[in-house]
């Protein structure tokens, strides 16, 4: 099965996920006081182990991450990473560097935990309201190794996926990581069924505004 996005449908793909992460970028501000920049998202259909594979490109080290499984009208998998060191930075600001070096590994998952669970549930919580999609959103869990590993932890029947990926950083501190949402063909298929709904309440003058 091949699935493929037109202009107009990657045009509102990317806008809907720009507010799903705009949404996540407040809340992961409100948490460590800093600006949080985006880039915009892209939005892929290729094979699954080379979804895989492109995160590690990005990302040459170990990862920490925050997965949490959706399940309902589409299935796939919302992935929170940052780099080693990224996060060890990220919990130090969040517990304004007032725990030393050492003690931060005993703090490290849950604290990831935390913001992967506020910053997923953001974005994905916007996206399908956005799209009237009823779906659940699993428990986050953590989970470190490869980046190549953790993105092929999910969906490991699929053949093919939808790969959309935003990068953001915090601006004035060292730290940067990766949303990601993996999604299998058919998941992906009905997903752009979502669009074309979307795309059509615009042109009716029913579709959603963007939240300030």
């Amino acid at each position: 099965m091949t699935l493929e996005f037109n202009e107009l449908e990657s045009d509102a793909l990317a806008e809907v996920f720009n507010m799903g992460i705009g949404r996540a970028a407040q809340a992961l501000n409100r948490m460590v006081s800093d600006t949080v920049d985006l880039t915009v998202p892209k939005v892929l259909i290729l094979p699954q182990v080379e979804a895989a594979e492109l995160i590690a490109q990005e990302i040459d080290d170990v990862v920490n991450a925050v997965t949490q499984e959706f399940t309902g009208d589409f299935c796939g998998n919302a992935i929170l990473m940052f780099p080693r060191e990224q996060s060890l930075n990220l919990v130090r600001t969040l517990l304004q560097d007032d725990v030393p070096l050492e003690t931060l590994t005993e703090l490290e998952q849950e604290a990831l935990i935390e913001v992967g669970n506020v910053i997923l549930n953001a974005c994905f919580g916007t996206v399908t309201n956005v799209l009237n999609f009823d779906c659940d959103i699993s428990t986050p869990q953590f989970i470190q190794g490869t980046a190549s590993e953790i993105n092929s932890s999910g969906n490991s029947n699929a053949e093919w996926a939808m790969y959309i990926q935003v990068k953001f950083s915090l601006t004035h501190k060292n730290i940067h990581g990766f949303v990601t949402f993996i999604m299998d063909i058919d998941s992906a298929a009905r997903f752009q069924e979502g669009i074309r709904k979307f795309i059509g309440n615009i042109g009716t003058g029913a579709g959603v505004r963007r939240q300030a």
